[in-house]
């Protein structure tokens, strides 16, 4: 189940606090149209459900910003009211972003094309998903130029030079088959990936600027849960989660959260390294022509 026990909450309980009826076991009425064959189900093991008539689905929170037309903020605080000893687990608002991001564009700085090619990430790859960006340390009161990789959210992914990663505001990226960001899913498998550096690493293994499947990176292995609506309108996931405590507690999670599907443990594949791009650099320029069907 989920980390924070307002995901927890029943979707059914839920659903019956939005005037819904069930029908036959597991099956509502939708509060998304009118209908009078139930087609909305409700798995209570995963605590998610799945609009058959709608074609969406996902979690008890995003039921109701759905219904309600909400924030994830607002459907939190609604789902909080309807039990009150789940009041202490709204989250406090954030603090803001200590990272200003003032201009993105393409990746020209020496050092940023350097690293890179210390990642053993070509440039033409690099240039295609990321960006050169100029960020602002309002705490610092310095501007740093990062590699950063875009996410759904309309924020970055970034990493300097140094190692150093940073966010100006957290979220998943998912990436259709032709390499563009896409919410839509363009094929029958997903790739979770944590970070941007092991996809790009992916692509250059695979001797291409396109993924052959579609992808979610992740971003933080803290972000998962956003990648759940995503990820379920998939039947195959091949997972490329880092070889470390955090990395492994993620695919369990995934395995968790998405049973049923085929789930492929692709870190096998590296096995002797961290991850994906560890294998790359350690490879001396090695590259697998294998592909992925879509």
């Amino acid at each position: 189940m989920f980390d924070n026990p307002i995901y927890n909450y029943s979707i059914a309980s839920v659903l019956r606090s939005l005037g819904c009826r069930e029908q036959k076991k597991n099956m509502f009425l939708s509060p998304l149209r009118n209908e009078s064959v139930a087609s909305l189900h409700v798995d209570p093991e995963k605590n998610l459900w799945y609009d058959h008539g709608a074609g969406v689905g996902g979690t008890n929170v995003q039921l109701v910003q759905l219904v309600k037309r909400c924030s994830e903020k607002e459907a939190i605080k609604y789902i909080a009211h309807l039990d009150p000893t789940l009041e202490c687990s709204v989250p406090q608002r954030a603090e803001e972003s200590k990272i200003e991001v003032r201009k993105a564009g393409v990746i020209q700085d020496y050092l940023l094309k350097k690293y890179l090619g210390d990642r053993k990430i070509p440039v033409s790859i690099a240039t295609k998903y990321c960006k050169e960006v100029l960020t602002f340390n309002k705490e610092q009161g310095k501007e740093y130029r990062l590699i950063g990789f875009e996410n759904n959210a309309g924020g970055y992914a970034m990493k300097a030079v140094s190692g150093f990663k940073s966010t100006n505001r957290s979220g998943i990226t998912t990436i259709n088959t032709d390499g563009e960001r896409n919410i839509n899913p363009s094929s029958e498998s997903v790739a979770i990936f944590e970070g941007f550096f092991d996809f790009m690493s992916w692509l250059v293994f695979q001797n291409t600027e396109k993924p052959s499947c579609d992808v979610v990176v992740l971003n933080s292995v803290n972000n998962l849960e956003k990648a759940i609506d995503y990820v379920n309108r998939h039947s195959s996931i091949l997972c490329f989660t880092d070889r470390d405590e955090a990395g492994r507690r993620c695919l369990d999670r995934i395995s968790g959260l998405f049973k049923g599907k085929q789930i492929m443990d692709m870190s096998n594949l590296y096995k002797k390294y961290k991850d994906l791009n560890g294998m790359l650099v350690a490879s001396r320029g090695f590259r697998v022509n294998s592909k992925i069907h879509r």
